[in-house]
């Protein structure tokens, strides 16, 4: 396939089971019942909580957007964009950006470019303020403020894109 045909894929990150680091997962849902749904060659994916796994979904795309939970010392629901590029090629975690999973996505993202040509990368990250360390199914209103800003930027890099 082309890479110009090759689809956009949108990747949500995280676990709804875990509250606040769910959230990825509810830009998601809010994607999906607009109309980037319904967009041909735009794929939206619940990407779980998958580590390495993630680069598999890479495979066939030409640009991936992974919205996850982080945390940067911002104020919570505080959206962050980073070029999958730039998290490859520092030396440190831009903003102290860190995931809430085992490894970050600057760390699938070091290892993939090693094994696999990468897709251009954009990461859309929504800042939670802490850990979640017990099951809830609660995401906090101030981190749910973030989902309308990263819904946007998302809206925008999808547009620029086609």
């Amino acid at each position: 396939m082309p890479i110009l045909n090759a689809p956009i894929r949108i990747l949500g990150c995280g676990s709804l089971l875990m509250g606040n680091d769910g959230v990825g997962l509810k830009v998601i849902e809010a994607l999906q019942k607009i109309e980037l749904g319904s967009l041909e060659n735009l794929d939206i994916a619940d990407a779980g909580v998958c580590g390495l796994d993630l680069l598999n979904f890479f495979d066939g795309a030409r640009k991936v957007i992974i919205v996850d939970a982080v945390l940067a010392d911002s104020p919570l629901g505080s959206v962050h964009r980073l070029d999958g590029k730039d998290l490859i090629e520092s030396t440190e975690e831009p903003l102290n950006l860190v995931s809430v999973h085992d490894l970050t996505i600057t760390d699938v993202l070091r290892i993939g470019v090693q094994v696999q040509p990468l897709p251009e990368i954009v990461v859309i990250g929504i800042e939670i303020g802490i850990v979640v360390t017990e099951v809830t199914l609660e995401i906090s209103p101030e981190v749910l403020k973030g989902l309308d800003e990263a819904v946007r930027l998302i809206k925008d890099e999808v547009s620029s894109a086609l």
